[in-house]
């Protein structure tokens, strides 16, 4: 079994300060969000499964992928490399905290449901996270509505939408949050 300080290294050893910030920073979260109950695996700094997404977790190898333009500009010039000092810490925070969602409930026995974040246990832990954040926001899972033989979802007034469980915290947060620095 590999610890949090060889994953660390290795972490450093590919993505320099970028590698120990995201460990930093997964364990100060794992502490805070989830009572350091859940378990290390690699993080990675590159492109994700799904392409657009800012991060994916990887359940069969307890991976969680962030995507590398959370480090370098999306447009950028030859002078820029992969580094913290691009890097928005704050919004690079909560793309590592909704993975380590996932991670969490893949790690204690995995959920029932129609999709990864519609689904009864991702809901409760966006509300139970999104009190601990302040953000004022509440979730459900979002039934499905068959109308004339289409598929139709529509979240229920203030809750959040398929949308914004998708993007939890990060589409729940104001933009200014990620105008300043952690």
């Amino acid at each position: 079994m590999t610890t949090f300080l060889e994953l660390k290294e290795e972490g450093i050893k590919r993505f320099g300060e970028a590698g120990a910030w995201v460990y930093d920073e997964w364990k100060k979260l794992n502490d805070t969000f989830f009572h350091g109950n859940n378990k290390v695996g690699p993080i990675v700094w590159g492109l994700t499964m799904q392409g657009e997404s800012l991060g994916y977790y990887k359940a069969a190898e307890n991976l969680i992928y962030l995507h590398r333009h959370l480090l370098r500009p999306i447009y950028p010039r030859n002078d820029l490399t992969w580094d913290v000092g691009y890097m928005n810490k704050n919004l690079s925070s909560d793309v590592l905290l909704h993975e380590m969602i996932h991670q969490r409930i893949h790690q204690t026995g995995g959920w029932v449901g129609e999709t990864s974040h519609n689904n009864v246990r991702f809901v409760e832990e966006v509300n139970r996270i999104s009190k601990m954040l302040g953000l004022g926001v509440k979730a459900r899972v979002i039934e499905k509505n068959i109308s004339q033989d289409k598929v139709k979802r529509q979240a229920k007034p203030d809750y959040l939408t398929m949308r914004e469980l998708f993007y939890f915290p990060y589409a729940s947060r104001h933009s200014s949050y990620y105008q300043k620095e952690s």
